[in-house]
């Protein structure tokens, strides 16, 4: 990745992040939820049906300039930073997998805590509901890559009741690691926290409410 050098604009709350490419990349925060602006990607839409989509059928259609770290407690940028991105199912159903966009922002080996938690979108994520596996590596920066989670093989099935909140949640165990979490074109109205501790079971400090002030992370659940 290329070196950068960080330019902190006092009284703006901002820090540019100068690279030798043509476009530079601009930290942001929003609700509280810092990510990184300024990447390249490419989407596509494959037909698709899911309980929860805010990122088109098969998770890709996101944005692919704008990611939210996903940190861990001594990455460079947001140590850290955890986050959940509620839904609720229409109907009873069986959870089979869920999708999310990533990227390794830094390429320091990690790889995603990912966890289905049960919660209330007012009050924010509670109990752990399921563990999730990470299947396949996580690509450097500036691929993005939709990355599937499942249940462990041999895992008793999770299911959703109907018109319940449940809550996905990445976060990330090793140290030194910094992944991004894609931000959705357009979904401000899904129960959206994070928290700046901690993790998705054990929330240091507590979560904190971003729902409205920032489009959600992407996310599919099937």
């Amino acid at each position: 990745m290329n070196k950068m050098a960080r330019i902190c604009l006092l009284g703006l709350g901002l820090a540019l992040l100068v690279v030798s490419v043509a476009t530079a990349q601009e930290n942001f925060k929003v609700g509280g939820v810092a990510g990184v602006r300024g990447l390249a990607g490419h989407a596509i839409l494959p037909p698709a049906k899911a309980l929860f989509t805010n990122c088109g059928p098969g998770c890709t259609s996101y944005n692919t300039g704008s990611g939210y770290y996903i940190c861990g407690t001594s990455c460079p940028d947001s140590p850290g930073q955890t986050l959940a991105m509620g839904f609720s199912a229409t109907k009873a159903t069986t959870f089979v997998k869920a999708l999310g966009a990533n990227t390794n922002y830094i390429s320091v080996a990690g790889k995603i805590g990912a966890y289905l938690l049960k919660g209330d979108p007012t009050a924010g994520p509670t109990t752990k509901l399921a563990k999730l596996v990470q299947h396949g590596t996580i690509p450097d920066f500036p691929t993005i890559a939709t990355i599937k989670y499942t249940l462990k093989k041999g895992a008793k099935p999770v299911s959703f009741k109907k018109g319940k909140t449940y809550f996905f949640c990445q976060t990330e165990p090793t140290a030194g690691a910094e992944m991004l979490w894609m931000v959705s074109n357009s979904d401000l109205s899904s129960p959206f926290w994070f928290q700046e501790a901690g993790t998705c079971i054990n929330p240091a400090g507590g979560w904190l409410n971003a729902t409205g002030a920032a489009n959600g992370a992407a996310l599919e659940i099937n």
